[in-house]
């Protein structure tokens, strides 16, 4: 009886063993390494440049250059007149090469949690400031989570799969010089 018992024992602690030793290699971060969410920031600014809140910001700077036009507001027009050309240079960097994209991300700061959770992700960054990544790192694209937030239309979307195949374009190419 003896010899039953401790042989008993003796399989259900190596069973133990065995369950923990394999729950803590799955749960070790050190050897799985962490999960980042990657996003492609060329896709994100198309999806809000063609988003309604860009054409409603749009269209309101138009209105308001209108109107300072015909109020003789010589100053304020000026000013529009310059915002409108370096919109679209600051649009160009950001759909065409890697240009920043904090602005427009911050306008969907709130959604960021929501996403990292559907992704299973725990950290999201712009894809193009990976300079180094060890090999237990895991990737996961959640460029398409963020892009759904602005209501992206089918053209756009369409836009977006093309950027996703074609190479940033380097920086100084689309810089103005004077």
């Amino acid at each position: 009886m003896i010899r039953r018992e401790g042989f008993i024992a003796a399989a259900i602690t190596l069973l133990l063993l065995s369950i923990l030793t394999v729950s803590a290699e799955a749960q070790d971060p050190a050897e799985t390494g962490p999960v980042i969410g990657v996003f492609d920031s060329r896709c994100v600014a198309v999806a809000y440049y063609q988003s309604e809140e860009f054409m409603t910001k749009i269209n309101q700077q138009k209105a308001d250059y209108e109107t300072a036009l015909q109020e003789g507001d010589s100053v304020l027009a000026e000013e529009l007149a310059i915002l409108g050309p370096q919109m679209q240079q600051l649009a160009h960097e950001r759909v065409f090469s890697t240009g920043d994209i904090d602005e427009i991300i911050s306008m969907i700061s709130s959604e960021l949690p929501g996403i990292a959770e559907e992704a299973g992700v725990d950290i999201i960054v712009n894809s193009w400031d990976i300079i180094y990544k060890d090999e237990t790192v895991q990737f996961v694209d959640v460029t398409d989570l963020m892009v759904k937030l602005f209501n992206p239309t089918e053209e756009a979307l369409e836009t977006i799969e093309e950027i996703k195949v074609t190479p940033p374009v380097p920086m100084e190419l689309l810089t103005e010089h004077d």
